[in-house]
């Protein structure tokens, strides 16, 4: 009951927000809004399934490439070039769960790295269809008739749904049979197997929705920042969606959201302190750093360090009340 109570506060907060803030710090929160989907993603995939990406960048710049190239050169909606970057991302991820069912180990971490790797250079290499390395500019979204909401209010209120729908269909899906289905595939999948669970289907359909929640963060990006470029889905950024979401706690939605506020923060902080010269290489140095620090102090993340202060609070009190 305290949970959903706090998943509450969470969204009215949420929605609250771009009333409270200004145009460019609404932008800001819209940037980690569309993050955490992602790293959500991989928190379905890595922290409830137990398979590893380090592409999940790369099917985020694939939902957003595919937004902005159905927008620009398509001339579709934005909503239906939404949906379109989230039907791609699914079959990349299914594509992609396909080859790894025939080998073994972290044979899905080497092929999602080797997408990684070489996406940003097919970006570069396809300039007619994607831009170049000067990518695609795309439209702003413009507030429907009748709402008085500035463009970054409404974008941001989109993306803030969006968000949550998706954290309460993947909370659904991982609760019950299926949730103890991932358990299994994750712990023991050869255990798994004789208990009657289709450890095949249920991994290739796992990898499939991650593509899709990760396309989806793509496309809304790629509204907020109405640009795309290649450069922006570098390896380095699945390394830094990888590492938010160990950061936030890899099992848990909350720590998507914790992780994706590191992964957008983080860089501008480091950037402000050294400057824009060295901000790149101080900002890995960051990561690394707190990467360390959240595994030996917080080992289930920032999220999971917190639910487990309230927990001894709450423990602490009611001993206290109990006490003679």
């Amino acid at each position: 009951m305290r949970k959903w109570l706090l998943w509450g506060v969470v969204a009215v907060a949420g929605i609250a927000l771009p009333y409270i803030l200004d145009d460019y710090q609404t932008f800001q929160i819209a940037r980690v809004t569309t993050t955490a989907l992602p790293i959500a993603s991989l928190v379905l995939l890595t922290g409830w399934s137990g398979q590893v990406s380090a592409g999940q960048g790369a099917l985020f710049g694939l939902g957003a490439y595919t937004c902005a190239i159905a927008i620009v050169s398509g001339g579709l909606p934005w909503p239906v070039a939404v949906l379109l970057a989230m039907v791609v991302g699914l079959a990349a991820g299914l594509l992609l769960g396909l080859p790894a069912l025939r080998l073994s180990g972290m044979s899905l971490g080497l092929i999602t790295l080797s997408l990684a790797v070489l996406f940003p250079l097919l970006l570069s290499r396809f300039k007619d269809l994607t831009g170049g390395p000067f990518g695609i500019q795309t439209p702003p979204v413009r507030t429907p008739a009748g709402i008085q909401l500035s463009s970054a209010q409404f974008l941001y209120l989109v993306t803030f749904v969006a968000l949550a729908a998706v954290f309460a269909l993947l909370a659904l899906l991982c609760r019950g049979r299926t949730g103890r289905a991932l358990d299994a595939l994750r712990l023991q999948p050869a255990m798994a197997r004789t208990t009657g669970v289709d450890t095949r289907r249920l991994s290739v359909l796992v990898v499939g929705m991650s593509g899709a929640v990760a396309a989806l963060g793509g496309a809304l990006n790629a509204l907020v920042l109405q640009s795309v470029v290649p450069d922006a889905y570098a390896f380095t950024f699945s390394l830094a969606l990888l590492t938010g979401a160990v950061i936030g706690g890899i099992r848990s939605w909350a720590g998507a959201l914790v992780g994706a506020v590191f992964v957008v923060y983080v860089p501008q902080l480091v950037s402000d302190t050294v400057g824009d010269t060295l901000a790149g290489h101080w900002t890995q140095v960051g990561y690394a750093l707190v990467l360390l620090l959240t595994l030996y102090f917080a080992p289930q993340g920032l999220a999971g360090l917190g639910s487990r202060i309230t927990t001894k609070i709450g423990e602490r009190r009611a001993h206290q009340n109990f006490a003679p």
